[in-house]
């Protein structure tokens, strides 16, 4: 089998402060969320540079709760950790065609490695 870019690469979820509120009061299994943006973010950063040690390549993917409730909708599917996963690598493998998909897709990357890697060095 020939090695592939997606064979070493792992997608991550990640939430901005100014909606993890939001994220929070519309999942399902809020109990088992971070209380807190500060203490997700802190978990957050620990699981990237995890992945990182490995040698495995990270692709950020902002959730915000919009698309996330619509894709939801879409698919009658609950708000819970495995579907927040499975829409994460969806739109890390490009599944999601919508603009609106498609904008949130292209806006996480480059810009969350970059914060990651300085908190790491800090």
């Amino acid at each position: 089998m020939k090695p592939t870019v997606e064979a070493y690469t792992v997608a991550l979820p990640w939430y901005e402060r100014e909606d993890f509120s939001r994220l929070l009061e519309l999942a399902e299994d809020r109990g088992e969320f971070s209380p807190s943006y500060d203490d997700w973010h802190r978990s957050a950063v620990a699981v990237m540079n995890a992945w990182l040690a490995r040698g495995k390549a990270l692709q950020i993917v902002t959730v915000r709760p919009e698309p996330f409730v619509r894709w939801l909708a879409d698919r009658d599917l609950p708000n819970t950790a495995p579907n927040r996963l499975r829409f994460v690598e969806e739109l890390a493998l490009g599944k999601h065609e919508s603009p609106a998909y498609a904008a949130l897709k292209t806006s996480a990357d480059t810009r969350e490695i970059g914060r990651a890697a300085q908190e790491r060095g800090s």
